[in-house]
């Protein structure tokens, strides 16, 4: 078993001294060996750097950022944590440097290991408040806005009583230990928290904002979107423009219409659809089914609300509500165009809970506007919606819709997900909830607006011809491998 040895007596040393000589362990540091002879040092100092800490540093606790996080920071090609002890000291071992911090090292802790305590929650949220010299500014302290993430996130998972208990605590430790200037950013924060409506300019972090006003978010998933945004800015979409014309228009709408519902499990032969939207027919009884197709195409067929895209928060939410109002309206019990009120899911996923719709929405809104018109916002807006699950149905359609309002709005040509890739694109969708792996779904959205693309929309009867010759609308284990031989065919985006 490869462990490290720690020498604590001058006979310890010589021992470890001449085990080393004879090849059977390696110098970590001084006092420090290993009987691993392979993995780099660096990598076995970062690997057990709370054991070495305790050794190189007896009696120091874990203070700062590192009390926090509990791991070292990259700094300076190297890595550095941040111990309080009776002397001031900075350290260099092998990846990893200890910045040794002269302050009282005894009162205001809590054990993390045996050997090893750190500095109490409210004590190092002190520490995290003071004022840094620059080089070290998010290195040695999280600052104020990491702080007012800290405690919106304990306001949000504990309540009210546990940050206020946090500033009583921390009000008795800045007068001990000197922290009255740390104590009254901290003292500010809490209260602004508490707050039913923040100064908007006090509060610096986003979701520190949302959590004061209520509008409580899904952290994990604003994460994905940021995970999902650098991803796409290292895709070269394909621009595949679109160019308007009624007939096109109404013949792509229709397909779109029939596509997204089949997806959700509204299924019906294409000869039932044309006459659900062309006759006004309802097939078999089946009134909200029907219903669910006719106002999917007219909210489709409709070019000027297909380029109404959100310009602020407010009118994002506005705009989710009133075309799922439009969309679910045969479909009461399902709460059209009201916010869902029980978490739903999907399979082992579950969405963003009812209470943080809002607040996730408006985050990832801000998100949404730092890109340019086009594919990569469009892509965002599907992922937004269809991870939130802000309806208690109909999320699946909302966010096509959304999404290909984008692309109508940009001039671009839309993406319709036919029969034959559901499969695909719900593995994609999978993929990104679970993996944060981006590259299914976004290939298989570019493979679907480039298929999209190359059918002949202005005559309706050649492009159901095509859908049906390339088997578009058949089940994937049908129609793939006749479907793939079509795309090779067609010029992808490099993604």
């Amino acid at each position: 078993m490869k462990t490290l040895k720690f020498a604590n007596t001058s006979n310890e040393s010589k021992l470890l001294s001449k085990q080393m000589k004879t090849g059977k362990l390696r110098r970590v540091c001084r006092g420090v060996y290993t009987n691993d002879l392979v993995s780099p040092i660096e990598r076995i100092v970062l690997t057990h750097w709370m054991d070495v800490v305790i050794h190189v540093v007896p009696g120091g606790i874990l203070s700062f950022q590192t009390a926090l996080t509990l791991k070292p920071i990259p700094f300076q090609q190297s890595h550095i944590v941040f111990l309080t002890s009776t002397y001031h000291k900075k350290i260099f071992l092998p990846g990893l440097i200890i910045q040794v911090i002269r302050a009282d090292n005894k009162r205001y802790t809590e054990q993390v290991l045996p050997q090893l305590a750190r500095s109490s929650p409210a004590r190092f949220l002190l520490e995290n408040l003071t004022t840094v010299n620059a080089v070290y500014q998010n290195i040695k302290t999280i600052g104020v806005a990491g702080v007012e993430n800290y405690l919106a996130k304990e306001l949000q998972l504990r309540g009210e009583k546990n940050i206020n208990t946090l500033r009583n605590t921390a009000k008795k430790i800045a007068e001990v230990l000197h922290f009255q200037s740390a104590y009254r950013k901290l003292n500010d924060i809490v209260s602004a928290l508490l707050l039913s409506h923040p100064d908007k300019n006090f509060l610096k972090s986003t979701y520190a904002i949302s959590v004061a006003k209520k509008e409580v978010c899904d952290q994990t998933r604003i994460t994905l979107f940021q995970s999902f945004i650098l991803y796409l800015k290292k895709c070269h979409f394909k621009k595949r423009p679109y160019h308007y014309h009624k007939t096109s228009f109404k013949n792509i709408a229709f397909f779109e219409s029939y596509f997204s519902n089949f997806i959700e499990g509204t299924e019906f032969l294409i000869d039932e659809a044309e006459e659900i939207v062309f006759q006004g027919k309802e097939i078999d009884r089946r009134h909200a089914d029907s219903h669910d197709v006719l106002s999917h195409f007219i909210l489709s067929n409709d070019y000027f609300d297909m380029t109404v895209t959100p310009k602020s928060p407010t009118e994002f939410l506005q705009l989710l509500q009133q075309r799922h109002r439009y969309l679910m309206q045969g479909r009461p019990e399902k709460l059209p165009g009201q916010f869902k009120q029980k978490q739903n899911k999907a399979g082992n996923t579950y969405f963003v809970l009812p209470e943080m719709v809002i607040g996730t929405l408006m985050q990832a809104f801000s998100l949404y506007k730092t890109l340019q018109p086009g594919m990569e916002k469009a892509l965002l807006m599907h992922l937004i919606v269809s991870e939130v699950h802000p309806f208690a149905d109909g999320n699946g359609r909302m966010a096509r819709l959304m999404m290909n309002a984008e692309l109508t709005q940009a001039g671009l040509c839309k993406i319709i997900i036919p029969s034959v890739q559901r499969d695909n694109y719900l593995n994609g969708l999978r993929l990104v909830s679970r993996d944060h792996e981006f590259r299914t779904y976004t290939k298989v959205m570019d493979q679907c607006q480039a298929y999209i693309e190359s059918v002949p929309w202005m005559h309706y009867a050649e492009a159901r011809e095509k859908l049906e010759h390339d088997a578009a609308n058949q089940p994937s284990d049908d129609g793939l491998p006749i479907f793939n031989r079509v795309l090779r065919k067609l010029s992808l985006s490099d993604i």
